[in-house]
């Protein structure tokens, strides 16, 4: 065998030529064709963008006024890329800071571990490049020593942040809402409509005002890139997009009337438990309440109160399970619903509003007509009796039975509707449900369309045929099982026993609109419920000639430059299908002073009706196992109306004595009885308020005068380069130290 034969120092020859010529080829490649994107690639595996979040914008009253801003905080952060490329990767610098922050250094050291699959919380959601907040709200002390020993601190920080706070509280807290950490579903979806301004670190709103005007309030992210080295360790600064600040939400409210109205609210409250409830053997419970003023020719919100209440603060940097519980909690009385908006309760005599106009442009009854009023009467195989109505002897037109609010009058007027519609349902025709239709006509059934999430609204239920039919053959199988098993959960033997019945009732007749159902409509009883905002709205229609409005609490967004970018304004829904001489008929029956006492005028004994004349509906909703639900829905001036303010009252009794006197506190407040008015010259601002340019509120523990900025070192940020980041929480810790930052 010929080892080097021709045939075989060919083929070596051919290889080795190949391979000279594929690594030519590789080697022109890199050095011409590819160095422009190999560059690009290198340089993109060393610079990393950190997110700056833009400060969120303020939330303020009809003067300019803070319901929500940012204050500065002292806040202690480590920057982890610096740590991990010490050689002890940062224990003696965490072990060091731990001694003078007063936490453990496992606690430390979680707080700046990147949240990762199988990491514990509490950990770091944010770059693993930007610096973590570990304590929030540090004193000046603290920040002092850290800022002098800053050899002993390498990489940890003690500077000036904003956090979102809420200056007063409690007040409006169902309304205005609260910021929490973003979730990673919202994070996945924000990338699936391929967003980018949406990031681990981020606070977002949660609820009302901070939540509906989001977009608004967040502002635009910045960015600050950086160079790193293959280990992960900063090596310096790249170019910095600074942030640009949310705008500014004006809202029509205003926190002096806000807490005027809030204190009613709640002093009612107080009282009213102390008060004795003969009907029930005890005292009232009054266990939830809300006050509405409205402007009702604008459709403006001035005031929203919602008893019980709570307090954002709890929310910012993100609230505790037990702290959760307590807000959630039944015995705590649910303080995260505002009952103004999302409350569901029977409307009493209230809703002889939509009675009356339904009953007069239907043509069953007449403005110029007499009916009877009797003290009692047989409505289908029950008898039903007036509260209040029994001095009435005869006939009596429409403006007594507002005025004495005659149940029995009303109850005729829809037994006679009922009878109608029953005639034409077996002829195979539609009914014509006359008072359905006013309902929803006055915007009862339907959101009202306030400008907070949906979700924090209701539409109430206005009950008709459709909707029995339908809700009977969704439920029927499980009222057939109660009414088979009873209640044998239920203590009290009473509702047991009621229960059982209404089970076996609507197991077999639930899908039918009973001429009680009717008759209890026509008084605001039964199966309709409204919010208050609702009958707000409904008020404000019969006032400002038939014009029901979708409210709005937001007035203006202004951007960080202080110029007005978008103007908010109450959306016309309807004309009401009433006639004005109606309305005005409605309206003079309702009127206090009028030589007899009108439902509900005691409660304004002794006030200035002649200077500031009021108009008013009281109503007292029974609700089987509770005591009455107390309303008092009214307008000022009567002659010329400016507000229309409306009280509700859980479990506290008659509506001239629960719900009519806090309103009246309100109209106090606003007319300057006893005290001066809550709006300067007497009525609400016409106007924006001038929002200047933006600016953070002082930090809750001052910071010491700085010492000469340093310029910039390498793995470290300077303070210029160190913009506000949305990560601590509002509120100074009970200890001087401050507190450690939440996850």
């Amino acid at each position: 065998m010929n080892d080097g034969s021709p045939l075989r120092l060919f083929a070596f020859r051919v290889l080795v030529i190949s391979m000279v010529v594929t690594l030519g080829a590789r080697l022109y490649y890199l050095q011409i064709l590819g160095k422009e994107r190999i560059v690009q690639t290198a340089t993109a595996q060393h610079v990393r963008e950190v997110v700056i979040p833009s400060p969120r914008g303020p939330v303020v009253d009809d003067r300019g006024r803070p319901l929500v801003r940012n204050r500065s905080s002292l806040v202690v952060t480590v920057n982890r890329s610096e740590l991990i490329g010490m050689p002890d990767r940062g224990a003696q610098v965490l072990a060091r800071l731990a001694g003078v922050v007063h936490l453990r250094v496992d606690q430390l050291s979680k707080m700046i571990t990147p949240c990762q699959a199988g990491v514990p919380k509490p950990c770091w959601r944010g770059s693993p490049y930007q610096p973590v907040p570990v304590v929030t709200d540090t004193t000046p002390g603290v920040a002092l020593r850290i800022a002098e020993h800053a050899e002993d601190f390498p990489g940890v920080t003690a500077q000036v942040e904003t956090v979102r706070e809420y200056p007063h509280g409690t007040m409006a807290a169902q309304t205005v809402g609260y910021v929490g950490p973003i979730t990673q579903e919202e994070l996945d979806n924000a990338a699936a409509a391929g967003r980018t301004d949406r990031h681990q670190d981020d606070l977002v709103g949660r609820a009302g005002l901070e939540r509906q005007y989001e977009e608004a309030l967040r502002g635009t992210d910045g960015i600050q890139r950086v160079l790193v080295d293959n280990r992960g360790v900063v090596t310096g600064t790249g170019s910095l997009t600074p942030p640009i600040p949310g705008s500014t939400l004006v809202t029509s409210l205003d926190t002096d009337l806000q807490a005027l109205v809030e204190t009613a609210l709640a002093d009612q409250v107080t009282l009213r438990r102390t008060q004795f409830d003969a009907k029930n053997g005890r005292n009232f419970a009054a266990t939830t309440g809300a006050l509405v003023v409205l402007d009702p020719q604008t459709g403006r919100v001035l005031a929203l109160a919602s008893y019980p209440t709570y307090d954002p603060t709890v929310f910012v940097g993100g609230i505790s399970a037990t702290e959760l519980d307590k807000l959630v909690s039944p015995a705590a009385g649910a303080p995260l619903v505002s009952r103004a908006v999302a409350g569901q309760f029977a409307a009493g005599s209230t809703f002889k509003l939509v009675s009356t106009s339904a009953d007069v442009m239907s043509g069953l009854g007449s403005l110029s007509g007499k009916y009877s009023c009797p003290p009692r009467l047989q409505v289908g195989n029950r008898t039903k009796t007036n509260y209040d109505s029994e001095s009435l002897s005869g006939p009596v037109d429409f403006h007594l039975a507002l005025a004495f609010s005659c149940d029995t009058f009303f109850y005729q007027f829809a037994m006679n509707a009922w009878y109608g519609d029953q005639n034409l349902v077996s002829a195979g025709k539609k009914p014509n449900e006359y008072q359905q239709a006013m309902a929803r006509a006055f915007g009862f059934g339907s959101d009202p369309g306030l400008d907070v999430p949906g979700g924090e609204q209701t539409s109430g239920r206005i009950p008709d045929r459709g909707y029995l039919q339908r809700r009977w053959e969704q439920n029927r199988a499980q009222y057939c099982a109660n009414a088979k098993r009873g209640y044998p959960d239920v203590a009290d033997p009473e509702r047991r026993t009621f229960l059982t019945a209404l089970a076996s009732e609507n197991c077999t007749d639930g899908w039918r609109f009973r001429i009680g159902d009717a008759a209890d409509m026509a008084i605001g009883q039964g199966e309709a419920t409204v919010s208050p905002l609702q009958l707000a709205l409904a008020y404000s229609a019969l006032v400002n000639g038939g014009r029901l409005y979708g409210p709005t609490v937001g007035r203006a967004i202004v951007g960080p430059d202080g110029t007005v970018t978008s103007a908010i304004t109450p959306k016309l829904v309807r004309k009401v299908p009433v006639r004005p001489d109606v309305l005005d008929y409605i309206k003079s029956s309702l009127v206090f002073n009028q030589g007899f006492p009108v439902s509900g005028q005691r409660a304004f004994e002794g006030f200035p009706l002649d200077r500031y004349p009021v108009a008013g509906k009281t109503g007292t909703a029974e609700v089987f196992g509770k005591q009455d639900t107390s309303w008092f829905a009214s307008w000022a001036p009567a002659n010329r109306p400016q507000y229309v303010v409306v009280g509700m009252m859980e479990q506290a009794g008659l509506g001239s004595q629960a719900a009519a006197p806090m309103v009246r506190k309100v109209y106090e407040g606003l007319f300057g009885i006893g005290r001066p008015p809550v709006f300067p010259g007497g009525r609400a601002p016409a106007t924006i308020p001038k929002i200047t340019p933006y600016q953070v509120g002082a930090p809750a523990n001052p910071a010491p005068a700085p010492a000469p900025a340093p310029p910039a070192i390498p793995g470290r940020f300077s303070p210029v380069q160190r913009w506000s980041r949305r990560s601590g929480r509002s509120g100074r810790s009970g200890r001087s130290r401050g507190r450690a930052a939440k996850r």
